[in-house]
């Protein structure tokens, strides 16, 4: 039971972050998103009391997302600076296909109705960004002389760079070939030759470095779904994980040719 009541909670959270990112906070409906998600809008307020408790749960879905990218990079033993490349290339392609944190972002800009974000994601971002930077000067990676305050206002403004570029509608392959131009720019004004040396600014090839839960085909119902037999679920916004698409840093190089502008 508890099982299934997570799947609900995960569809109505992934609903969100769809109408959310589509239309802002103001502008969504929890109608909308109870129609989306294939539950009435008692089943939505069984999960949620209100839609800033929604809004909440939809930005620790993307801070989850990149909490788990960050741990899977630094699992794999790669350099400070090196996960801290992978780590923009994964939200790009974030940024501009994964509606958990384009809502995230967004949620962050917004004023609705007079009420202050619940987080500012772009802030969640710029401090994992600087605790990987404060890895690479713990490992000798920063040129003699940077300080990692002003290595980090380098790094904050390309994030910044990444949200506002995938939101005026830049298409991936784009946004992923100017980043890795700005980050060959930037490496070599802060790091070290050596530990420059060998660093890949392109996005990473190879293995998976994110969560890999991908949608359930089965439509489990449980008693608090109470499924409106007018609408069906939407098949855009199936359950994955904690309520979103997940796309994880194996998939950058692979979405260069799918992902397209918003």
């Amino acid at each position: 039971m508890q099982e299934r009541s997570e799947r609900t909670r995960a569809r109505l959270v992934a609903a969100a972050a769809e109408l959310f990112d589509r239309y802002g906070y103001a502008e969504a409906r929890l109608g909308d998103i109870s129609r989306a998600a294939g539950v009435t809008k008692g089943a939505l307020y069984f999960h949620f009391e209100s839609k800033q408790e929604l809004a909440a749960a939809v930005q620790e879905s993307g801070c989850l997302l990149l909490d788990e990218t960050v741990l899977a990079l630094r699992r794999d033993g790669r350099p400070a600076l090196q996960s801290l490349i992978d780590t923009t290339h994964a939200l790009a392609v974030w940024a501009t296909g994964e509606p958990v944190v384009r809502a995230s972002f967004r949620l962050g800009r917004e004023r609705a109705d007079g009420e202050r974000p619940v987080l500012n994601y772009h802030l969640v971002c710029v401090a994992a960004a600087g605790r990987l930077l404060a890895r690479a000067a713990e490992e000798g990676a920063l040129r003699r002389g940077v300080a990692e305050d002003a290595a980090r206002t380098l790094v904050a403004g390309m994030i910044a760079g990444i949200e506002a570029a995938a939101w005026s509608g830049a298409p991936y392959p784009e946004l992923s070939s100017c980043l890795g131009e700005a980050w060959t720019l930037v490496l070599r004004a802060v790091a070290e030759e050596g530990a420059a040396r060998g660093l890949r600014t392109a996005p990473p090839p190879g293995p998976t470095a994110g969560p890999t839960a991908g949608p359930d085909p089965v439509v489990d119902l449980d008693p608090t779904m109470d499924l409106d037999p007018r609408v069906g679920p939407d098949p855009a916004v199936g359950p994955a994980g904690q309520g979103s698409r997940a796309v994880t840093v194996s998939t950058v190089s692979a979405s260069a040719g799918s992902l397209s502008s918003r």
